[in-house]
């Protein structure tokens, strides 16, 4: 661990924890409102007369994108935890 922190530039320590952490939420927002608007793009798309894509459009959107909107929260969740000093101990 001595070896990670000593490698972290001087200019970065001044940053502080929540800073860090809104940052995280930030891509979170980010990633989930995208993601949102592809999934309305493919609804549109179903229920448009020229259905091209179908319900399996619908349905490799939300496998695919599940992963980086659970993976920004989780994120989020770590930061929030590991960092802020309000964060659930356990």
């Amino acid at each position: 661990m001595n070896f990670i922190a000593s490698v972290e530039p001087e200019w970065m320590k001044s940053i502080p924890s929540a800073v860090i952490c809104q940052y995280f939420f930030v891509i979170f927002v980010l990633v989930a409102v995208l993601a949102a608007l592809v999934v309305a793009s493919d609804i549109m798309r179903l229920l448009s007369p020229k259905n091209k894509g179908g319900v399996f459009s619908l349905l490799r959107s939300l496998l695919i994108l599940a992963l980086p909107v659970v993976n920004a929260l989780f994120l989020y969740i770590l930061c929030s935890r590991s960092l802020l000093e309000g964060g659930s101990k356990k």
